[in-house]
């Protein structure tokens, strides 16, 4: 029954864009500007999913904002959706952009992205769209670049590279924030036994030393990265953290530093042997329990 469940809800979610209540919604606060950056309908149903049925419809649960990693787009994850839609989430309280613009059929593509204001503004808009939007307190789930992203959108203030100023955090609109196998202090990738830092140097865009993930020589960090981690406790009421050890992507120490955790966060789920994907789709049944309870529960 629930295998046939999430067949359906695969559809579902694979299928899903705004709905016109919310497109609606956000031409007439924000604009059809806004609208057209949060919708992503160029990246047709990848590009974005959420928003109630009818504008009256009363939500159960407070509304989750997903922030997908490099490279990815909103609609890549099919499973999310279903899982949480399974658990009694209905659409108007599930929503996801896409910043960037994915792979583009190329699997070095991620090497070719950065955390700039643009991609940070797009996500912050759509938090305090969703707060505006449902009227309730909204839960954060993000994954590997888009953890950074999600904390700086929350984090607010001036934006590293065009020093715009994105206005005071967020925090009382957060009530959750999990973070999944996050770059938070840069990236170590992993080669067998060996771990090597991956952006010692600033040759490729992710690596650069103001919106990369530039690290490695410790005790440097990029500009974004010095900035999110200069503040303590910002990201929502709620703060649990979902790591491996053996995350061949983001690695696992960093100049001592284990940088998936969140200084500050109330709880983490540590993983030995799963890698950067696996710590993603296996944890979904974790994230669950830390948004709706606030505990850390054992899989």
């Amino acid at each position: 029954m629930l295998k046939q469940l999430l067949i359906i809800l695969f559809s579902e979610v694979s299928n899903a864009y705004f709905t016109d209540d919310f497109n609606t919604w956000l031409t007439e606060v924000y604009g059809s500007d806004v609208q057209t950056t949060l919708n992503r309908a160029d990246l047709g149903p990848m590009g974005s999913f959420g928003g109630k049925q009818y504008r009256n419809q009363m939500l159960t649960k407070d509304p989750i904002v997903f922030v997908h990693g490099v490279s990815n787009t909103a609609g890549e994850q099919p499973l999310i959706g279903a899982i949480f839609r399974a658990s009694g989430y209905d659409w108007s309280e599930l929503y996801a952009t896409t910043y960037a613009n994915g792979a583009e059929g190329n699997p070095m593509q991620w090497a070719k992205y950065t955390m700039n204001c643009k991609y940070v503004k797009q996500v912050r808009g759509l938090i305090v769209a969703v707060r505006l939007y449902t009227g309730r307190a909204v839960d954060i789930i993000a994954y590997s670049l888009g953890v950074p992203v999600a904390r700086k959108a929350i984090l607010g203030g001036l934006c590293v590279d065009t020093k715009e100023n994105l206005g005071s955090p967020l925090t009382n609109s957060i009530d959750t924030f999990v973070g999944i196998a996050g770059p938070n202090h840069g990236v170590m990738l992993k080669f067998g036994f060996a771990s090597v830092p991956a952006c010692v140097f600033n040759l490729i865009p992710i690596c650069n030393e103001n919106t990369g993930l530039f690290s490695g020589i410790c005790p440097l960090e990029s500009s974004f990265l010095k900035d999110i981690n200069s503040v303590v406790g910002y990201e929502g009421k709620n703060i649990f953290t979902i790591y491996s050890k053996d995350d061949q992507l983001v690695g696992y120490n960093i100049c001592g530093k284990i940088t998936s955790q969140i200084t500050g966060q109330h709880g983490e789920k540590v993983y030995d042997k799963k890698d950067h994907n696996e710590t993603f789709r296996d944890s979904l049944p974790v994230q669950l329990q830390m948004i709706l309870h606030h505990i850390v529960i054992k899989v």
